[in-house]
């Protein structure tokens, strides 16, 4: 038991302020405690005792600095007297207010698929048969493989470096810098457009091996830029303005800009029970050259998905680029709702494009295309688990196996169906648009926090081209790991 003497010095420190300010306690509390070790009020083993107290008492005045939010930046090392982690690595200063980690995933797909006879002429695969002029049916692929370091200095500013090692050419993930306010962060960098619950979703978290149809075709990707974000409890604001691909674009023309905006909200949240309401918006001027004969000259738009999996690249919506857009908007409209291990999510994605009315097609006399598509999708954890959603940023974080496969448990199982469709028919060429209704079945297996095995099978009819295509069945699998 601890003595009278130890317990009035831990009173007197902490009703004298000495552990109100965590970025000085350390050094006041310590030479008190020497002083008072000198004049004999203290003994060695009282000292140590006592240091050990204000030690805990530092860690918990520098903990999460928004409680109950999980954001991953500022969350503290699990054990109260640790100050390296080796499990997801972290380091971080004796008051907790400088954290160092890094991290990284590792996502190792296959691919087998039975495509209809008709898919290579419906969706013009001229370029992309073997030798012997038919479709691949199998791959493997390395779908990401990221390592990054993320961190905060003095418990106000943020930053975080990430790139992926997929291909031969290293490109940056996540690269900025972002200060932090009691209330939500403002970030300069690279890093995503707030656009769509599905988008703003990690990879890491998402049910499917891909993102619904819709979603991968018609969402932005990460751009430099300027964003403020919230970080309440109940609902997420963002809000940014940004340039192009900083990290891999041609500086050789006019850089365009997009403004964009997302916004939800939890509109009911209990223990076991979740909803999810939101909205997004964005706006993107497009890049342009300038040719002293042709005017100004818009770059290509991109608007492309593939049949689910990576490990064949087959491309089927937007399998041809827009070409002279001048400017587009998107707009996604989200909903999710989950009781128990049972969840629901959905959304309806837009995209509106306006055409150069001097660079037009002399064989349409359209000046505004419109695409869109939706995806509506449930999943069940066969073992009890639930969809860890995060309104505070509006997205899905970590499933938590109620055991651990190895340690005496079974990991947890969960099962998933989805429908999507996109329609993407209008083109500034007439003839090149394509849609498709696309089925998926899943299985994922989550033998602990930090891995998961994910089974896909798809279903798809198409329509391109060169005609219609039904039946194309895929199976595709994954090995996922994170740390």
């Amino acid at each position: 038991m601890r003595s009278l003497k130890h317990q009035a010095v831990l009173a007197a420190l902490l009703t004298g302020g000495f552990l109100t300010n965590t970025a000085h306690s350390g050094d006041s509390s310590s030479a008190l405690i020497d002083k008072l070790i000198e004049r004999g009020v203290l003994t060695e083993q009282d000292a140590r005792e006592l240091r050990d107290d204000t030690l805990q008492k530092e860690r918990r005045a520098a903990e999460d600095r928004y409680p109950g939010l999980e954001y991953e930046p500022t969350l503290p090392l699990r054990a109260v007297n640790d100050r390296i982690q080796a499990r997801k690595f972290r380091v971080e200063s004796q008051d907790g207010t400088n954290r160092f980690g890094l991290r990284g995933r590792l996502m190792i797909d296959t691919e087998f698929a039975d495509w209809d006879k008709n898919l290579n002429a419906a969706s013009s695969q001229t370029d992309r048969q073997d030798f012997d002029g038919a479709l691949p049916e199998r791959g493997t692929y390395l779908r990401r493989a990221r390592l990054g370091a993320i961190g905060v200095y003095d418990d106000t500013w943020e930053w975080q470096l990430e790139v992926d090692f997929r291909d031969s050419d290293v490109r940056f993930a996540n690269a900025y810098l972002a200060y932090l306010t009691d209330h939500g962060r403002l970030a300069v960098g690279n890093f995503k457009e707030p656009f769509s619950l599905e988008s703003s979703t990690s990879s890491r978290r998402l049910t499917f091996m891909e993102r619904a149809t819709p979603v991968d075709a018609y969402r932005p990707s990460r751009n430099i830029g300027l964003m403020y974000e919230t970080l309440v409890p109940n609902y997420y604001l963002a809000a940014g303005v940004f340039g192009g691909e900083g990290t891999d674009r041609d500086r050789d023309v006019e850089e365009g800009y997009a403004l964009a905006l997302r916004g939800s909200f939890a509109p009911y949240m209990s223990d076991d029970t979740f909803s999810h309401l939101g909205l997004s918006y964005n706006y993107r001027r497009n890049s342009k050259d300038f040719d002293d004969e042709d005017g100004d000259i818009y770059e290509d738009v991109r608007l492309r998905s593939r049949e689910g999996a990576r490990a064949i690249d087959i491309r089927l919506i937007g399998r041809n680029d827009i070409e002279g857009v001048e400017d587009f908007s998107r707009y996604a409209l989200e909903a999710a709702w989950g009781h128990g291990p049972f969840s629901l999510q959905g959304e309806y994605l837009r995209v509106d494009l306006n055409l150069d009315p001097d660079k037009g097609d002399v064989r349409t006399d359209k000046s505004r295309l419109t695409l869109d598509g939706y995806y509506v999708q449930a999943s069940y954890f066969l073992t009890g688990e639930h969809r860890n959603y995060r309104a505070f940023s509006g997205d899905f974080g970590a499933v938590r196996p109620n055991s651990t496969f190895g340690r005496g448990g079974t990991g947890a199982w969960e099962l998933a169906a989805r429908f999507a469709h996109a329609d993407s028919s209008e083109h500034s060429r007439p003839g090149r648009g394509n849609k498709m209704d696309h089925y998926t079945l899943g299985l994922n297996w989550y033998p602990n926090e930090d891995m998961v095995f994910k089974l896909n099978y798809m279903y798809f009819d198409y329509e391109g081209r060169g005609g219609k295509s039904d039946g194309n069945q895929v199976l595709a699998a994954r090995a996922q790991f994170e740390f």
